[in-house]
């Protein structure tokens, strides 16, 4: 089972088509699109994306040809003005249908499409674009992260895998950030105390599947496109794949492919028994 996690930083940028959506996706037709570079290179059997910036309807017009992924999940920001379905917003493509969807849980609950669940007989799993805190600072610590961290420990999705997977938007340790004077200092979104100790209690009873397999390697997940900071491979690892601590000897590689172009991010791998 390999699994692909992706900030896409908006899914009409230059993921299929350039930035229009004025035809239908015809997958063959794109030689040099990132999303066929990525599917052909990796073939993951579930690819979960995020920062989608778009609305279900636009997301339905991308139908590739002789698709792989016939069964597609799209949770689009049901807020208003900036912050409408053009904001946030995830997606996953699966080979095998799920047997269960979810886009919000009974005391967890997000109407900026950050997040979805799928489960199935073997594992269950959420893709999710964590809020980042230079705007949602106050949701990010005194909600999110507390809901996040009692939904992983919940008895109830800890009776097999569960992987969860996206933009943690935290930069955890020094060897995931190319600069760690800034991490010592810790006054910028992603490198806050709390945001760094909320993902230390993360890993109370989960595992970065990355670190654990690569543990002296620095290697990065985004880049500042300002500061065209990743010609200089100047970047964060902002984003991961965890695993409860019990299942981890399922975990058969943790990849990072930074040749995959056309976002900010570039996309993560989990290859997993």
């Amino acid at each position: 089972m390999k699994i692909v996690s992706w900030n896409i930083n908006g899914i009409r940028s230059n993921i299929v088509c350039e930035g229009s959506l004025k035809k239908n996706f015809i997958y063959d037709e794109y030689l040099d699109c990132n999303l066929k570079t990525l599917i052909d290179k990796h073939n993951p059997d579930i690819i979960c994306f995020q920062e989608t910036k778009c609305s279900q309807e636009i997301g339905e017009r991308i139908v590739p040809k002789d698709d792989l992924y016939p069964f597609k999940y799209w949770n689009e920001s049901k807020g208003e003005g900036r912050r409408g379905s053009g904001y946030s917003g995830t997606s996953i493509w699966c080979k095998k249908e799920p047997k269960i969807v979810k886009y919000e849980f009974d005391d967890f609950k997000d109407i900026s499409g950050r997040f979805i669940y799928i489960e199935y007989d073997e594992f269950s799993l959420i893709n999710m674009y964590v809020p980042n805190s230079g705007s949602n600072l106050e949701y990010r610590k005194d909600y999110w992260d507390v809901k996040l961290k009692n939904l992983m420990d919940s008895p109830e999705y800890n009776d097999k895998p569960f992987v969860l997977t996206g933009d943690f938007n935290v930069v955890y340790e020094s060897l995931d950030i190319w600069n760690s004077f800034a991490l010592k200092q810790g006054k910028m979104a992603g490198l806050l105390l709390h945001e760094r100790a909320m993902f230390g209690k993360f890993l109370e009873n989960y595992v970065d599947t990355f670190r654990h397999k690569y543990p002296f390697e620095s290697k990065y997940t985004w880049w500042n496109t300002i500061t065209k900071s990743r010609s200089k491979d100047q970047g964060w690892r902002l984003d991961y794949f965890l695993i409860q601590k019990k299942f981890i000897n399922l975990v058969e590689d943790s990849l990072i492919d930074n040749n995959i172009m056309g976002s900010d991010h570039c996309p993560i791998i989990l290859c997993i028994k």
